[in-house]
């Protein structure tokens, strides 16, 4: 693993990439509040095979937020992304996204097709924020507001202490992504994003929703979907089937069972396999297209 800064629009970029540049480039984008470590792991098992570059989206980790809220639109947001890409590759890029970052991808698909091979969701981008027609965008931003702030503890320690309880499981990686997480202000441990992002963040999802670019991604997705909580899978099947139905390229979708959202580190072995096998399926093809015998 290597650590890189970049400056995207004047401003800094933190990223971490694994493997060899000569191979296939993954570009990984994280969920909402985590950062670059989020796929520590992961890339670790794909990095032989793949070259993986992991980035702070704007505001998390090292990498500086933006002013405005409207900058976290996803158009905003898709070509953020783009200058970025532009700075690394001149060949499409394969891109992994969970949560917030799979439904960047699908947006980002859609405004630049031509840079995309495939994308690979790790439980985002099918299930919508008004999914539930209950809830309000004045509600949610609330509800976000109390999380960030609630959020807070007294060490570091005890916020590791509630993540083994939410993740059910331990590692240096997920040690390292967790501290990167983090910040001290005032003698509180907080969350790195801050409550105007995360706000931004969660009225851009619900204002400009991933499934109304569905019909124009034509990538090949592949999702890889929570099983848990029972009471939030029929929520979640009938998002997967929609976006089976409205997609325009192929679609996968696996339900990984005992695995709730944060499925890339509570299930490593499963997830990180089946990623690998479809990359690989994904990268054979495209040189069978481009090299007919």
């Amino acid at each position: 693993m290597k650590e890189f800064d970049i400056k995207v629009f004047g401003k800094n970029v933190h990223g971490v990439k694994w493997g060899d540049a000569a191979n296939p480039h993954v570009l990984c984008l994280h969920g909402l509040t985590n950062n670059a470590l989020g796929f520590n792991e992961m890339a670790e098992f794909l990095k032989k095979d793949f070259h993986l570059m992991s980035i702070d989206l704007p505001g998390h980790g090292k990498t500086t937020g933006f002013n405005d809220e409207q900058s976290y639109f996803y158009d905003s947001m898709s070509d953020w992304v783009h200058n970025f890409v532009s700075c690394v590759s001149n060949s499409p890029v394969y891109i992994l996204g969970h949560s917030w970052g799979a439904a960047i991808a699908l947006h980002y698909s859609k405004r630049y097709p031509h840079m995309v091979n495939g994308i690979v969701m790790l439980d985002g981008g099918y299930v919508e924020l008004s999914d539930d027609p209950s809830t309000t965008l004045e509600d949610l931003l609330e509800e976000m507001s109390e999380w960030v702030n609630g959020n807070q503890f007294s060490s570091i320690k005890e916020y590791e202490d509630k993540k083994r309880v939410e993740i059910g499981r331990w590692s240096s990686a997920i040690e390292q992504m967790v501290h990167a997480d983090m910040t001290i202000e005032n003698n509180q441990v907080r969350m790195k994003a801050s409550e105007e992002t995360v706000r931004a963040i969660m009225k851009a999802m619900y204002m400009n929703p991933f499934r109304e670019v569905l019909s124009e991604v034509d990538a090949p997705v592949y999702l890889l979907r929570a099983t848990q909580p029972p009471e939030a899978e029929a929520i979640r099947s009938e998002g997967a089937d929609l976006l089976r139905a409205e997609l325009k390229g192929d679609c996968r979708i696996s339900a990984i069972p005992e695995t709730g959202h944060v499925l890339h580190w509570q299930k490593p072995v499963e997830v990180n396999q089946e990623v690998k096998n479809w990359l690989i399926a994904q990268t054979t093809y495209q040189v069978d297209v481009h090299n007919p015998r």
